[in-house]
């Protein structure tokens, strides 16, 4: 609760009584602080950041992608997509993970470094078998339904709201699960297993074949959120892709589980089913990651008169974090003609989030000496210059590096405004400091910035600026430090020896000076019954000026002898900026009233911001309540400086 509230009671009787003392009667405004700013340069290059990426169909030949092919650091996912027939074509129990998954991790993960997705489909008319499912999967009494494929006269195709499916459907992903989930180099998976393609239609089934098989919307959506469910459960630790359409129900419910969007059908007209803009800006705010695949190859594009950079352009008026590349096998990608090499570069430079620091003030001199560090102050402004939220919380790492490259001072900061919530296209304005260690030797330090994740040691995000070096941090100038001159260290330190220097009752209470002190002669004796008019027992009645951007302890030595109240008293600072207005508050720990009439150490931190000009203390209640009877003895109060630029 601000102080002020209290202090209008005794502001007047406070001035009368502090004087000059406290240097109340000159300008409390503190000297400006000179602030460098810093406009760190932003680079347009391809971001590699979990969570997003450009992706391409998979591939096994290890000369695909020679290393100075103009997509090689561009694309950063290999996708696999086939049929479920390919992985367990021999039944239940005998699925040929090895043999199907080694090659690929070995070659995209291992050697190549880059990461790898997949889909494994119960229905695919461009598969060139007859099952996509497995065959014996019908042998165990599943319905199905026989259709034309593109390269197959027939294809035979489940019936996925079948019980006996879905059972043997929730047994598969279990069981793809636990090989696959949380595997180094894997991205995402896709649910493939309803629909055509794992998509949310059945373009292939007639009126009559879906009446036969007993089809309602209920029973299909009901489907849906089972497999749904199986795909949760079975990948805890990996990305699941759901393929969205109209069925708002399933969108949502997948959200619900944790899962993430794709579309698989954009054009320059946008996505099928208008996704983007009904399901993907709204849900990317609820930590939905959103995927777009091309509708159609670059010669089917051509052929409808279809501009490669109209198309990415679309999807980019879209959150996407993810975009799948499908233009071109990898021969055709290598000769790719400029407009599918610029577009596909831009696109690249602009999916996920891209942050930026485009704006810092900082100090050009830290000051230092034995037993008092010096601060830097980082006044930052971010920007996420990409076109998808982030959906993960990174901290930031700040550190001073000297010429050898050893780290001279370094702090984790969180954000206050976690990076989910950097939005695209918005500025983010951050406060910050670093602390720079006492004794740290005089010189010039590179002041450098990573994000990172503490929970994953070595993870460096890469940001959209200039002056990466190979540890993953940012240079963002030099910095000097500088010895620190000789000065006073305590801000304030009162022990009553001189009578109550200022110190004022509230409503009901009085104040005088007491013998029964914890050092020296006396101390200040609060006693009385608190109506419940105030906050406080008792406060300093005139401000005491502070040093802004610095951090201070604030102590004191506290007795209670009697109180009537469960709310157990401390000591309380409140920071006003120079024309008065409260910004904050900061207490020392609360008296321990179970061992009550002992004296007892309170201490607590009080970090003044760069409004911060004046401070005011009290003996805090803890809370507005009914009258309150209380006899209190306070010595020995001190507000120490610790750290200041």
């Amino acid at each position: 609760m601000p102080l002020c509230h209290s202090l209008r009671l005794v502001a007047s009787v406070g001035a009368l009584l502090l004087g000059c003392a406290l240097s109340a009667c000159a300008d409390p405004r503190p000297a400006a602080l000179a602030l460098r700013e810093t406009a760190p340069r932003a680079i347009s290059a391809p971001l590699a950041n979990p969570g997003m990426g450009i992706y391409l169909s998979g591939t096994l030949d290890p000369d695909s992608v020679p290393p100075d092919a103009w997509f090689a650091d561009i694309v950063s996912i290999g996708y696999f997509r086939d049929d479920w027939s390919r992985l367990q074509p021999d039944g239940p129990g005998t699925a040929h993970f090895d043999e199907y998954f080694g090659p690929i991790f070995d070659l995209w993960v291992n050697r190549w470094g880059k990461r790898v997705a997949f889909r494994f489909m119960s229905s695919n008319m461009h598969s060139r078998q007859r099952y996509a499912t497995p065959e014996w999967v019908f042998d165990r009494g599943v319905p199905s339904v026989v259709h034309r494929g593109l390269y197959m006269d027939e294809q035979v195709d489940p019936v996925f709201w079948d019980e006996p499916y879905l059972e043997i459907q929730e047994q598969f992903i279990a069981d793809l699960g636990r090989y696959l989930d949380g595997r180094p180099g894997l991205e995402f998976i896709d649910i493939g297993s309803i629909g055509e393609w794992g998509e949310m239609h059945l373009s292939r089934w007639t009126g009559e074949e879906l009446a036969e098989t007993g089809f309602t919307e209920s029973r299909y959506v009901a489907a849906y959120r089972r497999i749904i469910d199986a795909f949760a459960r079975a990948f805890p630790r990996t990305r699941v892709f759901l393929n969205v359409g109209d069925y708002a129900a399933v969108n949502d419910y997948a959200a619900l589980r944790g899962l993430h969007f794709r579309q698989d059908g954009l054009t320059p007209f946008g996505p099928s089913a208008d996704v983007g803009k009904r399901f993907y800006h709204s849900y990317s705010r609820r930590g939905v990651i959103c995927n777009y695949e091309l509708h159609s190859s670059y010669e089917e594009m051509r052929q409808k008169g279809w501009g490669v950079r109209e198309t990415l352009e679309k999807g980019l008026e879209d959150p996407i974090s993810y975009l799948h590349i499908n233009l071109m096998w990898y021969p055709e990608l290598l000769q790719a003609p400029e407009e599918v090499k610029e577009a596909v570069t831009d696109a690249a430079a602009r999916i996920g989030f891209r942050f930026h620091l485009t704006r810092l003030r900082c100090n050009e001199v830290a000051r230092t000496r034995p037993g008092r560090a010096g601060r830097l102050v980082l006044e930052q402004t971010w920007r996420n210059a990409g076109v998808a939220p982030c959906y993960d919380s990174y901290a930031l790492w700040w550190g001073l590096v000297d010429a050898r490259g050893k780290v001279a001072a370094e702090s984790i900061a969180f954000p206050e405004q976690p990076t989910t919530l950097w939005w695209p296209g918005e500025d983010v304005v951050l406060k910050g400091m670093l602390a720079v260690p006492g004794g740290t030797p005089p010189g010039v330090y590179r002041l450098k910035v990573a994000m990172v994740k503490p929970e994953e040691p070595g993870l460096h995000i890469e940001l959209s600026m200039e002056g990466r070096d190979s540890e993953g941090r940012y240079d963002l100038g030099g910095v000097r430090v500088e010895p620190a001159p000789a000065g006073r260290e305590v801000a304030y330190r009162e022990g009553f020896e001189g009578g109550l220097a200022g110190w004022v009752a509230m409503q009901g209470m009085s104040v005088r000076t007491g013998p029964a002190a914890k050092s020296g002669r006396s101390c200040l004796l609060v006693t009385g019954r608190q109506p419940g008019a105030a906050w406080n027992y008792a406060a300093l009645g005139s401000p005491l000026p502070i040093a802004p951007y610095s951090r201070y302890q604030l102590s004191c030595w506290m007795k209670v002898d009697s109180i009537d109240s469960l709310n157990p008293p401390y000591l309380k600072v409140a920071f006003h900026d120079a024309d008065g207005k409260w910004l904050t508050n900061f207490s020392t720990n609360q008296y321990d009233l179970a061992r009550m009439g002992s004296w007892q150490h309170l201490v607590g931190y009080a970090e003044a911001s760069p409004e911060a000009a004046v401070a005011y203390f009290a003996v805090e209640k803890g809370g507005l309540e009914n009258a309150v009877a209380a006899s209190i003895c306070l010595d020995d109060v001190v507000l120490e400086l610790l750290e200041s630029p």
